[in-house]
């Protein structure tokens, strides 16, 4: 993997994790909250907000479910 590659996607990553924070906040849940709703580990919340885990699409759409949102909408940003 190039250093540029790596950029971008840390780059996405920490953009996906703010997106899914600024969605959690917004409908005011906790991590440990949606962690529990989404049959997720607290820190595996704590670590897609950071931009430091990169997650599988099982997960998305268990986040998706547990904040009421469409898959999509965790990745528009």
């Amino acid at each position: 993997m190039t250093p540029n590659t790596k950029q971008r996607n840390l780059k996405k990553l920490a953009a996906f994790g703010i997106n899914l924070q600024r969605i959690r906040i917004g409908k005011g849940i906790s991590q440990e909250d949606l962690a529990d709703r989404a049959s997720v580990a607290f820190s595996t919340i704590n670590k897609l907000e950071n931009g430091h885990l990169n997650t599988g699409v099982c997960t998305v759409f268990d986040l998706a479910r547990a904040l009421k949102v469409s898959p999509k909408e965790l990745f528009d940003f």
